[in-house]
């Protein structure tokens, strides 16, 4: 796509970007001790890569219908954002919870094959 709903598109490549780094961060700061540290930083961020490449990825074999896909992308930014909060960085919980549903919101506005 080019103009305007490229630009969408390459913003939501970012904010996806955002999440699976917001997630790793909350995980890596959440698990309690070393072991669940690395384990959650490793494993949130994987669940999130797998439900959007099976569910709401473009390309994906069986992709959601809409609103369903909308509704889970709406949901694993506001677990980032959530888990970005409660391991004490509410800035960027706030930011990246924020982005994200704008530009989920942008994308069925001005980049509908997205």
């Amino acid at each position: 796509m080019r103009g305007f709903p490229g630009l969408v598109l390459a913003v939501r490549f970012c904010t996806e970007l955002a999440l699976l780094a917001g997630l790793a961060v909350a995980g890596a700061r959440l698990g309690g001790n070393v072991l669940l540290d690395v384990l959650a930083a490793v494993l949130w961020p994987a669940l999130a890569a797998v439900i959007w490449t099976f569910v709401i990825a473009p390309r994906a074999k069986r992709r959601a219908p809409e609103p369903t896909r909308f509704i889970l992308e709406v949901a694993l930014f506001g677990v980032a954002a959530l888990g970005l909060i409660a391991a004490g960085l509410p800035a960027a919980g706030i930011a990246l919870g924020a982005a994200g549903i704008a530009v989920a919101v942008a994308v069925r506005v001005w980049a509908k094959e997205g």
